[in-house]
């Protein structure tokens, strides 16, 4: 994308702040006074969350510094721009809900949006089972029947139409049964298309807890008639990375490139401490509050400093896999979208093989094609080689068969041309986890030790969903106090 590699550390605040603050830096005397930020909040991530987070702090006149990973914000939010015809074709979050808060939100940029469909004239879709390499004629059931009857049973959740802080402690029994039992015990299986294709970054899905599938898959955001088109009335911008790009002007001035956090402490009342590595040195961070929005692994938490109530909570939750990609010459028509269809996994719903290609998907840009490729769920990563073989022995095999044209030779020729990293996805805890009381031990964190905890393991991957929680959450975190224009360690 034109971008090159590197971690972004991003100041934002209502004047122009330095590093410096000499009475800051006691108990790191290896960093300078020179080296030390005095800020009213400190966001780590840069996604959804932590860009909402952050610009909606801004917004309220706090000075505000966040730590992000990646080479720019947006986190799951990534586009590539054809370099021929300028074309933008997402590769990762692509539609969002239609409403208040995501045109607010969109608006405060000034950039517009269009309703979404990704439907290309003249492209059809084709199943084909990716791991034998054979079409796949699947049966068309009454999927508008199974939808209605998954609409009835989440009906009786009214509380999953929030953030996951409103489950109740004693969780209902059918929202802690594998997906795949709810969706048999209530004869759902003519909608497993829907939930296989929408549900694609979860693994094997139908084995997660129902409570979290009825969570990512809300009947008020999709409709079947709409299955390979879009969301109805879902949203979109020409760009969505572009309101990442324009919250990062705002967010930028002072910003050292390159950060990871390395330690921090909140043990002091209404002060996190926070030390951060830049290529030019460490830096202290001195922040009133702490906001992670980062996927809570505790591999992912390595800097913090995690205490006795906070560490077994967070140990519990496991991650997928994902990974999305343009790929060129790899023979596939332009005109034909392929998805994966389990052919022999008929215990399972006939889901596809995993790991694997998900599917292979047409773009509005002749001669590209979008992809994406999962793990199961004892698989938590995968390299850059080891997807481009394993979509390389696909293509192999859907030529060896027949399925689509050209030598299996062929197959070697194409280019992976952009790549994306969506892992850790969706971020989960079983069944069991949930029974205990998991999400009210998780919700009961948040203020603890001057720290709050927003993104989609507390809510759900829907930016809508992310966004109205996270708004609340700064909203409220700030009515707590206000800011002040010094922080002591005295």
């Amino acid at each position: 994308m034109g971008r090159s590699p590197r971690i972004l550390l991003s100041i934002a605040s209502t004047a122009l702040i330095g590093w410096t603050a000499a009475a800051l830096i006691q108990g790191n005397t290896d960093i300078s006074q020179q080296n030390t930020l005095n800020v009213d909040v400190c966001v780590i991530g840069g996604g959804a969350a932590g860009t909402y987070s952050a610009i909606k702090s801004k917004d309220l006149n706090k000075t505000v510094v966040v730590v992000e990973q990646q080479d720019r914000l947006g986190g799951h939010t990534t586009t590539y721009v054809d370099p021929v015809s300028n074309t933008s074709i997402e590769l990762g979050v692509a539609e969002y809900e239609d409403t208040s808060i995501v045109r607010e939100w969109f608006a405060r940029f000034k950039v517009p949006l269009y309703q979404y469909n990704i439907t290309i004239p003249g492209v059809t879709s084709e199943y084909m089972d990716f791991h034998s390499g054979q079409i796949a004629t699947p049966e068309q059931g009454d999927l508008f029947g199974a939808w209605d009857a998954f609409q009835t049973q989440v009906a009786r959740y009214p509380f999953l139409d929030y953030s996951l802080d409103s489950v109740p402690f004693l969780v209902p029994a059918d929202l802690l049964l594998p997906f795949g039992q709810f969706i048999t015990k209530y004869n759902l299986q003519d909608a497993v298309p829907y939930f296989s294709l929408y549900g694609e970054a979860w693994g094997n899905f139908v084995t997660l807890p129902t409570l979290l599938a009825i969570k990512y898959f809300p009947p008020s955001f999709f409709n079947p008639a709409t299955l390979y088109s879009g969301a109805p009335g879902a949203l979109a911008s020409k760009d969505n990375s572009l309101i990442y790009e324009k919250a990062t002007k705002e967010l930028e001035p002072n910003a050292p490139l390159s950060s990871t956090v390395l330690s921090m402490d909140r043990s002091a009342a209404g002060l996190v401490k926070i030390t951060v590595q830049t290529p030019s040195g460490k830096k202290l961070i001195c922040a009133k509050k702490l906001i992670s929005t980062i996927a809570p692994l505790i591999d992912n938490l390595k800097g913090f400093d995690l205490n006795e109530t906070e560490s077994p909570i967070f140990n519990k939750f496991r991650g997928h896999s994902w990974y999305l990609g343009l790929v060129n010459t790899s023979g596939v028509p332009d005109n034909v979208t392929l998805i994966n269809y389990g052919i022999n996994n008929t215990n399972n719903f006939n889901i596809p093989v995993l790991p694997g290609v998900y599917d292979i998907f047409a773009t509005v840009v002749p001669g590209l094609h979008f992809f994406s490729f999962g793990g199961n769920d004892s698989q938590p990563s995968f390299t850059q080689s080891q997807v481009k073989t394993n979509l390389q022995d696909t293509l192999t095999r859907l030529r060896a068969t027949g399925s689509i044209p050209g030598s299996s030779e062929a197959a070697k020729a194409f280019n992976i041309i952009d790549f994306s990293s969506h892992t850790p996805y969706e971020v989960y805890v079983s069944s069991e986890q949930i029974a205990k009381g998991f999400y009210n031990k998780l919700f009961a964190l948040q203020g603890q030790r001057n720290t709050y905890w927003t993104g989609a393991a507390f809510v759900t991957h829907n930016s809508a969903a992310i966004w109205n929680y996270t708004d609340q959450l700064v909203t409220k975190m700030w009515s707590e106090g206000q800011s002040t224009t010094a922080l002591s360690l005295s």
